[in-house]
């Protein structure tokens, strides 16, 4: 039954829903495009085109609600920074024409499906209700247009038959709600064949980004712990010569040594803590991050909302999102404070990393890509926005097993 109350739900709610969307976009769209003649309609269709994304988000989750799934999306990343870069790609996004297609179609979709739920409940309720109604009406009887009841057994009929309209009722309108929420699904939700080419083009990114973690640990093991070691080997086998002949010399040998070889050991530390923390693994991603944070240079207020712990691929992909941007938030940013929140909602994750500082993050730059490879690799989103003052990271993981 739960199906059924979703899908009459989504039909009861997609007519106001749609008449109000379909009067917004329809009076944004001609006004715009009446005023652009003069050039002010351009920033009104661009608005139009903003509201256009906000309104399709909160259709996917009406979508959603009626299968019971999520329904992803599946719009272009911005190839450019800026407002402009955005509407550029935006405009060229093949995904930004459905969602108007669906959000102006929502509205005579919306009245037939309003039709078939409340004709279909309020006939076989009625039916049910029809000795009462009868009762309370009496002579003339009650007229039902194409049915007249003229007595009290005429009218006890309507209960059998109130049974089986309502019984006819339930696959009815689930079937149409269903089904219209199938038909938003379809213009909402990427094709199959762009979830193909988005997940040929994350994976690739997910290689390179390994790749570069590689060949990034094969560097610092060479040019720190490497270089420590052998310098550590050379003061050994020089202290070993001078034992005997000049032990004050071989123990500041052996001192130096004994230094190089905790430098060794926390340039190791510090390198397996990149590569994948302990403390990750053995108590979860809220104790990870309050580790990063209270060793942070700029002050770190972390927030982060988890019932319970989170499959290891996300929690080690939102784990390095945020020590890389605290680490570009510390070098590069000029911020005094950076706060972290992150919170688990149905089956995915939410990350965000906020500072008031100077702003000007590259997108595009190394870092942001390789977190962005990362990210996309589990069908996540990364996105960098500027916040005046500072920069926000926002990230999107899926938390499924």
């Amino acid at each position: 039954m739960a199906a059924t109350w979703r899908a009459n739900t989504f039909l009861l709610v997609s007519f106001p829903v749609g008449l109000a969307t379909f009067t917004f976009l329809v009076t944004a769209i001609a006004l715009g495009v009446g005023l652009a003649i003069i050039w002010v309609g351009v920033p009104i269709l661009a608005g139009t085109l903003v509201a256009s994304r906000w309104l399709a988000r909160f259709e996917r989750r009406r979508v959603g609600f009626a299968l019971a799934e999520p329904v992803p999306s599946g719009y272009r990343a911005p190839q450019r920074r800026g407002m402009l870069g955005w509407l550029r790609t935006a405009i060229g996004d093949a995904a930004t024409w459905k969602d108007l297609v669906w959000l102006l179609i929502l509205m005579p979709l919306g009245i037939v499906g309003f039709t078939i739920s409340i004709s279909a409940w309020g006939t076989g309720l009625g039916l049910l209700a029809l000795p009462a109604w009868y009762s309370a009406v009496g002579d003339p009887g009650v007229d039902l247009g194409a049915l007249r009841v003229d007595t009290l057994d005429e009218a006890w009929i309507g209960i059998p038959v109130g049974l089986v309209v309502l019984t006819l009722a339930v696959p009815l309108t689930r079937g149409a709600g269903i089904g219209l929420a199938l038909l938003g699904r379809a213009l909402l939700a990427p094709s199959e064949r762009r979830r193909v080419v988005e997940l040929e083009r994350t994976r690739a990114g997910a290689v390179d980004s390994q790749a570069a973690e590689l060949q990034r640990i094969e560097r610092d093991l060479h040019d720190g712990a490497q270089a420590r070691l052998v310098a550590l080997a050379m003061d050994l086998g020089m202290a070993q010569e001078k034992l005997d002949s000049d032990p004050v010399a071989a123990r500041a040998l052996v001192a130096g040594a004994h230094g190089e070889a905790k430098r060794a050991l926390s340039e190791l530390r510090d390198l397996s803590r990149g590569i994948y923390p302990a403390i990750l693994t053995d108590r979860g991603l809220g104790p990870a991050l309050s580790s990063i944070a209270a060793r942070n240079p700029v002050e770190v207020a972390l927030d982060v909302k988890l019932d319970d712990r989170l499959p290891a691929a996300t929690e080690a992909a939102a784990y390095f999102v945020v020590v890389e941007a605290l680490t570009n938030v510390a070098k590069h940013s000029g911020a005094d404070h950076c706060r972290v929140r992150i919170v688990h909602r149905r089956d995915r994750l939410q990350l965000e990393v906020s500072d008031d500082g100077d702003g000007g993050a590259d997108p595009a730059g190394a870092g942001l890509t390789g977190l962005r490879q990362r990210v996309e690799a589990l069908d996540g989103t990364l996105a960098v926005a500027e916040a005046h003052p500072g920069t926000t990271i926002r990230a999107e993981l899926p938390c499924a097993s």
